[in-house]
């Protein structure tokens, strides 16, 4: 499985509870979806392997990385499979594992 496709499958997983994702939450997991399926798997390794390759003063920001836009809606996504763990496990498996694909943790503290 590449790493496209395995962040396709979690935006999947996440999508299947719409019905209880708010709206906001739902256009960016299609926004993200759409740019996910548009790119090939290998040039969406290369956005999303965070290998820096040129100076930060010569690196372009793009607000659209999936990555990142996910790291938008992952805080919410969090609480919402939290506050529904009992009643949908899979959806709190799913927010799981786009914690570890965001390398997101609530006890990590930069200091």
């Amino acid at each position: 499985m590449t790493k496209k496709d395995y962040v396709a499958s979690i935006i999947k997983n996440i999508q299947k509870h719409n019905d209880i994702i708010p709206s906001h939450l739902q256009e960016l997991l299609q926004e993200v979806s759409r740019n996910v399926e548009t790119v090939s798997s290998q040039s969406f390794f290369m956005q999303t392997n965070h290998v820096v390759t040129e100076p930060a003063s010569q690196r372009t920001y793009n607000p659209n990385e999936p990555l990142f836009r996910l790291s938008e809606g992952y805080r919410e996504l969090k609480t919402l499979a939290e506050t529904n763990r009992a009643s949908r496990p899979d959806l709190k498996s799913a927010v799981d594992q786009l914690e570890g694909l965001l390398g997101t943790s609530e006890s990590y503290s930069p200091e």
